[in-house]
């Protein structure tokens, strides 16, 4: 690595070569027709390659003699010649290009690609696109971007995590999200959620909410995304790849004369977006009387009997901010270009003493040593450090005290002259107390970056090589003071957690690259690749314990009285080669075959290759009407591809391991015990000649645009089916095992992609250009092992359950279900006036939505520009616990109606009235207890769709031509300031486990997300 790190700085700061004597320095900026710079725009001598890009403010340097003819080439822009004089500075306006056929966009491997002779869906997401919403999570960005892209944010707190997937989930046990890579690096997406060996549970129910590791790069480094959605898009990184990519391409350099420096800062203003509904009448107690000896609020009335009542959420949540500052120096030569970046945003969050900082230095440099060899690399460092918050099913939690706590209590009066807390009920930690005093921190500090060679060795071929790393540490503590209840034992004698995580991935690629034609008149052309892949990936666990504090207030290890500690470690490598050819005719038909032949320790010792195919074909058939001024370009594609998934490290045989017992309700037993140590065989046999998951992809498409590219269309239909998924599959316990760990289970997702974009007001100075994009995706497990009627999606309640069904979408909710006749009438038991429940549980609801789509406004007049982004997902059932659970506390809105009785719609089950209409009248504590507040049953079943507006932005640009200051641009913008939903709870876009599960649809005192306030300013010198 030492050895990487000299090359990649000398490779930086390499100095150009000289410049014969008949040749000058000339600068220039490219704008458009309005004066806006044009960032990214190609200017190079016509005829050569010999050239250089320009800057964010849209200018450029290069050395050439007078008389040289510049080319000047920028996306939808028509390409422009410019003859140098006598003049060294020169100023290039632009013109609207009305034919997009040459549309460039980044693949994989960062291969740039002819959009047209793509044979796939890609979608395209831009820089100011990404950062226009303020939000600090480059994947929680991407949101309502794109079609087939779901993203969900855990909630608002900072560092929660957010979740992608793309098409719907496609394996069983595996992760379904995209493989996410960075100038051609993958980088690890993981949210590690370390769980110690001695828990028999899943702790994503409870704890906080850890991030997800893309949060380390800051997007205003970024310059383009690039969305691969379906296997063919992501078939040559073959089993990383499996869900799909994303790909991230950074800003780099351009030359100028002098350097270039921009400013971009802003600052937001957040707020608690929604919360359920609250009842601000009944205090603590059962049946009308106070009493502390329940958590419920069924006591007195607070306002008949004139006593203070307080509003303990109002106090409770702040307003939260975020500062967020960019300063960014760019330039160079034709020869040499560089870019350094530093980044700092500073959040402090909604919830008491919840903040996140995060400080990144970036430097990106390339340098052409010769007409033949181009050198450069990125490095990217940055810290990240986090105070989280307590989430879920947590005695420590904040939502769960909090929501339930009365409103005859003063949670503000939280802590007694010990030290200890004041609570309301002895099973909680006071919210205000917890936030305080059981601080869970994190740091982490975090490497990424790579070095590459290209080298062309003739007109034909070139040769690339890249390397590149990403390592992080991440070192993490939660601390459970004295009194608090979220402790291990629950009993308040205090507990301090450390963890640490290493992560190691080192990256590299060899890439043989040719492009040629042939054939009469050249029509015949034929480019592609030929290359080898290295991967290899470290990681590294610690979990330390210490549990009974011997100093109230002192947190070292040494200070507890029972020290635990376990680890984990996991080593793997990947090997593979590869080649993707593309065969054109008159750059109208191309076809394009890619195979990847690939080799994983994951498959054991002496596993073979596997080798993943994909097929391609686009038709350009606009072509046949050129002169048309209805149709200016059209194209249909089709592809195929059969990519994988590899197993999890560690199951090509069976281990040893630590038994767990558990009960559902303690901690159960586990080794050490009665400080005796021991192992078990695992009850999963492992080491069935492991093959990879097989995702199999289908798609269609066509791309159209109309009117001078006024109108654009790009219509997707999609099949991809996963099969040869790896599930237990249950075998005799003769055997001495419970389950046997094959390749059997099968899924399958059909949908449909929509995207329509059009310029529907387009003059000299005002442009109105609207993008609608809508997406729908039916998903259906096909197949489970014999003998397997249900599989449960990780751990989570007894019920609902989430659970892969043959027949059913993946993740399906299963529950208490209330019987029924045949015209759908509930069935009311005629003693107690309640609902017949059915006795075997059954499906309750869907979580994943039924479709989505997005509406994206944009307005520039002159130096002014408007967007506005709607949000909409229709469907998708989300189980919203926290809402039936203060149901049965008497804590919720509807719970204070209760000064009369219920009668439940149905008609009655048993008795003389059998099958007539129920008349039975219950108390409002019965209807809220047994019925709302049955938690596991239907009635706990909410649509989780909304409709939301997600962002809104208004800037304005001051443009300074030929002056130290090129512009100055001052924005301000709105978040989730609109959201219409049917939901009862906190915002929708919630998910209790956040990003480290393949389950969704679970609200169980999940903490609210957030709306926001933004105001932004952006400075070129």
């Amino acid at each position: 690595m030492r050895n990487i790190l000299c090359m990649f700085l000398m490779l930086m700061f390499s100095s150009a070569v000289a410049l014969a004597q008949n040749t000058k320095t000339i600068t220039g900026k490219v704008l458009d027709k309005n004066g806006k710079a044009v960032e990214g725009a190609s200017v190079h001598v016509k005829g050569t390659e010999k050239g250089t890009t320009t800057g964010s403010d849209g200018t450029f340097s290069i050395s050439v003699s007078s008389g040289t003819i510049l080319t000047i080439d920028a996306l939808n822009f028509a390409s422009q010649d410019l003859t140098v004089g006598s003049d060294n500075d020169y100023t290039v306006t632009m013109s609207q290009q009305d034919n997009v056929i040459n549309e460039v966009v980044v693949t994989a491997l960062g291969v740039k690609k002819e959009q047209k002779a793509i044979g796939y869906s890609v979608s395209t997401v831009k820089a100011d696109e990404l950062v226009k919403s303020g939000e600090t999570n480059i994947i929680e960005g991407l949101a309502a971007k794109a079609t087939g892209v779901q993203v969900t944010s855990s909630s608002g707190t900072p560092g929660a995590s957010s979740k992608i997937v793309l098409r719907g989930p496609a394996t069983f046990s595996g992760d379904n999200q995209p493989l996410i890579v960075i100038d051609g690096v993958p980088m690890d997406n993981s949210v590690n959620n370390v769980n110690p060996a001695d828990n028999p549970y899943n702790n994503a129910l409870s704890g906080v909410q850890v991030a997800n590791r893309a949060l380390d790069i800051a997007p205003e480094d970024i310059e383009s995304v690039s969305i691969l959605k379906g296997p063919a898009a992501a078939a040559i990184y073959g089993q990383a790849a499996g869900n799909g990519a994303i790909i991230y391409t950074t800003k780099k350099g351009a030359a100028r004369r002098g350097i270039g420096v921009s400013y971009s800062g802003n600052v937001e203003i957040q707020n608690v977006s929604k919360l359920p509904g609250i009842q601000m009448r009944y205090g603590q107690g059962n049946n009308g009387s106070y009493s502390n000896t329940t958590p419920n609020s069924w006591g007195e009335d607070l306002v008949k009997a004139g006593k203070p009542i307080y509003d303990n959420i109002d106090n409770f949540f702040q307003t939260g901010t975020t500062f967020n500052n960019n300063i960014s120096l760019n330039g160079g030569s034709d020869k040499t270009t560089f870019r350094m970046s530093v980044n700092s945003t500073n959040m402090k969050g909604i919830v008491p003493n919840s903040k996140l900082n995060r400080y990144s230095a970036r430097i990106t440099g390339d340098s052409k040593l010769s007409n033949w060899l181009t050198v450069g690399g990125t490095a990217n460092y940055s810290n990240t450090q986090s105070t989280l918050v307590q989430n879920g099913s947590n005695l420590a939690g904040v939502m769960l005290a909090l929501l339930r706590m009365p409103v005859d209590f003063d949670g503000r009066n939280y802590i007694n002259p010990d030290g200890t807390q004041i609570t309301f009920y002895g099973a909680y930690d006071n919210p205000f107390f917890s936030v305080r005093m059981n601080p869970y921190t994190d740091e982490t500090d975090r490497f990424l970056g790579n070095v590459y060679a290209d080298a062309k060795l003739s007109k034909t071929f070139s040769l690339s090589w890249k390397v590149g790393s990403d390592f992080y540490n991440t070192d993490s503590r939660q601390i459970y003071a004295w009194s608090s209840l979220g402790n291990d034992n629950a009993d308040g004698t205090g507990q301090v957690n450390k963890i640490h995580v290493g992560y190691r991935n080192l990256y590299s690629d060899l890439l043989l690259k040719f492009k040629t034609s042939f054939g009469a008149d050249k029509n015949f052309g034929l480019n592609g690749m030929i290359g080898a892949n290295y991967n290899y990936k470290q990681y590294q666990s610690l979990f330390a314990r210490g549990r009974g504090l011997s100093i109230p207030g002192f947190y070292g290890l040494s200070g507890l009285s029972e020290l635990y500690a376990s680890d984990a470690e996991s080593y793997q490598n990947s090997k593979a080669l590869f080649a993707d050819l593309t065969f054109d005719y008159k750059s109208t038909v191309f076809l394009t075959l890619t195979g990847r032949n690939e080799w994983s320790t994951t498959f054991g010792k002496n596993a073979k290759g596997f080798f993943y195919p994909k097929a391609d074909l686009s038709y350009v058939f606009s072509s046949l009407f050129k002169d048309s001024k209805v149709v200016n370009y059209g194209k249909v594609r089709v592809a195929y591809a059969n990519v994988g998934i590899s197993p999890t490290v560690y199951t090509d045989r069976t281990y040893y391991t630590v038994p767990n017992i558990a009960d559902g309700y303690t901690g159960g037993l586990s080794f050490p015990y009665m400080e005796q140590n021991g192992y078990a065989i695992s009850n999963t046999l492992y080491g069935f000649d492991l093959k990879p998951e097989r995702n199999i992809g289908l798609e269609a498409g066509l791309e159209m645009k109309f009117f001078k590219n006024r109108i654009g269309l790009d219509l997707t239909l999609y099949q991809q089916k996963s099969k040869d998924l790896l599930i237990g599959q249950p075998i005799a316990p003769t055997s001495g095992f419970q389950y046997k760990y094959v390749n059997i289970g099968e899924i399958r997702n059909r949908g449909i992609e929509v995207g329509l974009s059009g310029d529907v007001i387009k003059s000299k100075d005002f442009l109105w250009n609207i993008v609608v994009n809508w997406s729908k995706n039916v998903n259906e497990v096909l197949q489970l092992a014999p003998g397997i009627p249900e599989l449960p999606v990780g751990s989570a309640f007894t019920t609902p359950q989430s659970f892969a069904i043959v027949g059913e979408p993946f993740g399906v909710l299963y529950g208490t279900k209330f019987q029924r006749d045949a015209n759908g009438n509930m069935l009311i038991l005629s003693g107690s006036g309640l609902p017949a429940q059915e006795t075997t549980n059954q499906n309750i609801g869907n979580p994943l939505p039924e479709w989505l789509a997005n509406i994206n406004n944009s307005f520039t007049y002159k130096n002014w520009n408007f967007s506005f982004l709607w949000d909409i997902r229709h469907g998708g059932t989300v189980w919203n616990g926290t809402w039936s659970n203060l149901n049965f506390r008497g804590k919720s809105a509807e719970s204070g109606d209760r000064e009369r009785t219920y009668v439940i719609d149905g008609v009655y089950a048993d008795g003389p009235n059998k099958g007539q209409k129920n008349t039975t009248a219950i108390s409002a504590t019965s209807y809220y207890q047994n019925y709302l507040g049955n938690t596991g049953s239907e009635v706990a079943m909410q649509d989780g769709g909304w409709v939301r507006l997600r962002s809104v932005a208004l800037s304005y640009r001051f443009s300074f031509n030929k002056k130290a200051i090129q512009y100055i641009e001052l924005g301000a913008g709105l978040r989730n300031v609109i959201l219409i939903t049917d939901y009862k709870g906190i915002d929708p876009e919630t998910s209790l486990t956040g990003a480290s599960q393949n389950f969704n649809g679970y609200d169980y005192y999940n903490n609210p997300g957030t709306k926001s306030y933004l105001f932004n300013l952006k400075i070129g010198l």
